[in-house]
């Protein structure tokens, strides 16, 4: 026959147990017989233990395998206690299936737990669990279409079975897909945590040993006599394993401290892998999306679950880190996230995945939105009364000027009545607007309008409207600028700044004293704008607060004159928002000189003639 070419007969090979004495059951036959019965025991018993951690990726595939391995022992027991041949030969073929499926769920273990982030497809695990399971239905065929026996005997009591060389083939298959597990698990275990590494090789040396012992069957069938037993013995070096992950947790420190953490945490955490499919959720996450109506995640595309967010999607399918906002309905109610996205790295290698962290911003959100619609409200408020306040100030301000004018032709007594009046309602006219600009510099709309401005306009315009101040004061006014002087800056802003300079020279400058106004150009081509005064002066001390304090100061002036001390804030802001410079210099009793910076600016068309 063609198919003899591939028949290895080796009647010592698959001998299940061969007569070490005759007659009556021996002792030793007693004893191998309670051992079996100890080593069914001890697999139940870890069946039971791992049982309750079947939720866990893999632990499925470890309990068919441990069913395999309970059927095994239980067939190759029952197998030495029947007579008839066809009896021996249905439990051989029993404890011979168990053990040819024992491999896919071997496989199937160590890619769960391996390769967390690129989980095999469904499909592909049905293929792998069908090929094992037609192989091992060939062992019930009838001789004729059996590719697995060729000849089955019993003598002395015992199966004498000749195997075919597809059987030998596929023998040899198997032992290297086991290796190749046993290489995966290892590396997997050496580049794990160094208080888990020891424990871990150990475990993996204990579950190693049936291996070895079925290869020293497969090579030296002479030995099968009492390698048989062996294998069935092999469950104490389980129990070994089982003290091991005990005593070290290994079950409970990896995966159940992992869902423990995951399934605690209130956020929703999703995970997926390099080829944009969800490899993992927690709790929260499930019902989040189940809320959505997407019932299952893993497994699933990002592009089936992320439509409604693409930046979310597009982080998760770059695996980039960031930030981004998604709004749902839930239950009839807008719900604001953030969703925070984190490459997922393996022992430094390149990415792996994403991790996707959403945290509930809602209740944050609708205070936000409140403050917003407070700040409005308040700026409306201060708005709307400092324009009420300064109008009617303002009028007075202009009416007060009218009188002053004409100051010689009262009284002494009304003069020094229109003086005091007049330096109330300056002081007073100064600080609403003050208040006003720096309430508006404050505003996250307001911006600063530059254009290129003659100087010399906008120091007459300033000298023009507190020249009576200065005039009534006894304090003399003067300026110089350099001809063709322009400056790019916003009009508002350069004459609030010079007006409060000029401003606070003139109230701590005695009568009879002088303040001056002038304005030129740097090396840089900048525009310099300083005021100086040979007034009372500032002490260091007083000084550096106020150039670097930011609460507000405020000092009494020569004549008594009270301000709020917004002034010198407001000058520095407007300042700073215009891209310039502040210094100042001072002594006490020899006046002071405040300058500041700003960008020149060109000379416009219309103003060159």
């Amino acid at each position: 026959m063609a198919r003899s070419s591939f028949l290895v007969y080796n009647r010592s090979v698959e001998i299940a147990f061969y007569s070490r004495a005759k007659g009556p059951c021996s002792m030793y036959e007693t004893a191998e017989f309670l051992l079996m019965i100890a080593s069914f025991f001890l697999i139940s018993i870890m069946f039971i233990f791992v049982y309750r951690f079947r939720k866990q990726r893999g632990i499925r595939w470890l309990l068919g395998l441990m069913a395999c391995r309970l059927v095994y022992v239980c067939s190759v027991i029952l197998e030495k206690s029947v007579p008839t041949l066809a009896e021996k030969l249905f439990f051989r073929n029993v404890y011979q299936t168990a053990v040819n499926m024992m491999v896919p769920f071997i496989i199937l273990f160590v890619l769960e737990w391996v390769f967390r982030d690129r989980p095999l497809r469904m499909r592909w695990k049905m293929a792998l669990l069908t090929a094992f399971v037609l192989w091992s239905v060939q062992m019930w065929l009838p001789a004729d279409w059996n590719l697995i026996y060729h000849t089955v005997e019993q003598a002395d009591g015992y199966l004498l079975i000749t195997r075919t060389g597809y059987s030998l083939a596929f023998s040899m298959l198997c032992f290297m897909l086991i290796a190749g597990c046993i290489y995966l698990l290892a590396q997997y275990i050496r580049n794990s945590d160094n208080e888990l590494r020891k424990p871990g090789l150990w475990v993996l040396a204990l579950a190693s040993i049936l291996f070895v012992l079925e290869i020293l069957k497969f090579v030296s069938p002479q030995w099968a006599s009492w390698l048989l037993p062996m294998t069935v013995y092999c469950s104490f070096s389980g129990s070994l394993m089982l003290i091991i992950v005990l005593r070290y947790k290994l079950f409970s420190l990896v995966p159940l401290a992992r869902n423990f953490a995951l399934d605690t945490i209130q956020e929703s955490i999703v995970i997926a892998n390099s080829a944009g499919r969800i490899i993992d959720a927690n709790k929260q996450a499930s019902l989040w999306f189940s809320r959505l109506g997407m019932a299952e995640l893993t497994g699933k595309r990002l592009a089936e679950v992320l439509w409604q967010w693409p930046d979310w999607h597009a982080l998760c399918g770059n695996m980039q880190q960031g930030s981004v906002s998604a709004e749902v309905w839930l239950d009839g109610e807008r719900r604001v996230y953030q969703v925070n996205v984190y490459p997922i790295r393996a022992m430094g290698q390149e990415k792996q995945g994403s991790l996707s962290l959403l945290i509930d911003r809602t209740e944050h959100q609708r205070h936000l939105e409140q403050i917003a619609d407070l700040n409005q409200l308040k700026d409306q408020l201060i708005t709307i009364v400092s324009h009420d306040i300064r109008g009617p100030l303002a009028l007075q301000y202009q009416l007060v000027e009218l009188l002053e004018e004409e100051r010689a032709r009262f009284s002494p007594e009304h003069q020094e009545i229109l003086a005091q009046l007049g330096s109330q309602i300056r002081n007073t006219l100064s600080m609403s607007t003050n208040v006003l600009e720096w309430f508006r510099s404050q505003r996250e709309e307001m911006g600063l309008r530059p254009m290129s401005l003659n100087v010399a306009d906008i120091m007459e315009e300033c000298l023009h409207l507190l020249r009576i101040h200065a005039e009534t004061k006894q304090v003399r006014l003067t300026h110089t600028v350099v001809d063709g002087l322009w400056v790019y800056a916003d009009r508002e802003a350069i004459g609030l700044i010079i007006r409060n300079l000029l401003s606070n020279a003139i109230k701590f400058t005695e009568p009879g004293g002088l303040v001056q106004l002038d304005a030129g150009l740097t090396e840089e081509g900048n525009v310099l704008i300083s005021v100086r005064d040979n007034g009372i002066g500032i002490d260091p001390e007083r000084l550096r607060m106020l150039l670097e304090d930011q609460q507000l100061r405020t000092a009494m002036g020569t004549a008594g004159e009270k301000g709020a001390g917004l002034g010198l804030f407001v000058t520095r802001l407007f300042i700073e928002r215009s891209g310039g410079s502040f210094r100042a210099e001072s002594r006490k009793g020899e006046g002071s000189v405040f300058q500041f910076t700003m960008k020149g600016g060109q000379r416009l068309e219309r103003d060159s003639g």
